[in-house]
């Protein structure tokens, strides 16, 4: 008697109406409080908010195009190393996207992030004999591009950082609560105030397409933002408090 709350993964063995789990104990607990695990670290909505903005999706495909172009090829990886280790840096993995996890996405992003150059510089050597090649240089070469990419690597990285806050040992459904709202009120702040406080890297590259007569929209990353707040904020409504 004890007992006060039932939290599961929400399949319909646990949360069933008539025959699920939580609705067997309520038979003998009807105080019972049932609770989804909405802190999931890994599924926080992003890939919900992705499918709604064209540019994110087409992101999606480029990153998606990258992994699989060397990931199948043995001799694209090789030749890819060659030019990596010419410009004496370290090349990190290329990741898969997972459809469900968000904290793929990222890996996947800081990956094509952190080998961009030599990447733009492979895919430049290949252009003109390869379709898959010549697709990829042409978006990696879009400043548009360049800055979508640089500001859902700062968006996902906070995320990231949400993750790894929500797997502290012992972590209470209020303290994940209010985790969770602090993060969420940080990328409000940052994106959809008055004015958009980008980061360091993402303003250098605003000033570069600037200088080069080439404005960038950045209308459709700050509505991609807007859905995914919107998307956490299902996540952890206000009324859990309460409960």
């Amino acid at each position: 008697m004890k007992m006060v709350m039932f939290t599961s993964d929400g399949a319909s063995v646990m949360l069933g109406k008539l025959s699920g789990v939580a609705a067997q104990i309520k038979h003998d607990i009807p105080h019972l409080v049932q609770q989804t695990l909405r802190y999931t670290p890994g599924r926080l909505g992003i890939s919900d908010a992705w499918k709604e903005v064209k540019l994110i999706r087409d992101i999606e495909t480029l990153m998606r195009t990258v992994y699989t172009a060397f990931c199948q090829s043995s001799k694209r990886k090789c030749k890819f190393q060659e030019i990596v280790d010419a410009s004496e840096c370290e090349s990190v993995a290329f990741r898969p996207l997972n459809e469900v996890h968000w904290l793929c996405r990222h890996f996947a992003l800081r990956a094509i992030i952190h080998n961009y150059n030599p990447l733009l510089e492979y895919f430049e050597q290949e252009k003109d004999t390869d379709p898959v090649s010549k697709y990829c240089h042409k978006k990696l070469n879009t400043m548009e591009y360049r800055i979508t990419l640089a500001v859902l690597n700062d968006v996902l990285s906070e995320l990231a950082s949400l993750s790894t806050l929500l797997q502290k040992r012992g972590l209470t459904p209020l303290e994940a609560f209010h985790l969770a709202q602090g993060k969420l009120n940080k990328i409000r702040r940052q994106y959809l105030g008055d004015s958009v406080l980008w980061s360091d890297k993402v303003k250098a590259l605003l000033d570069m397409s600037s200088q080069e007569n080439n404005e960038i929209d950045t209308s459709s990353i700050i509505t991609f933002i807007n859905f995914l707040c919107a998307h956490l904020a299902d996540r952890f409504p206000e009324h859990e408090v309460q409960e």
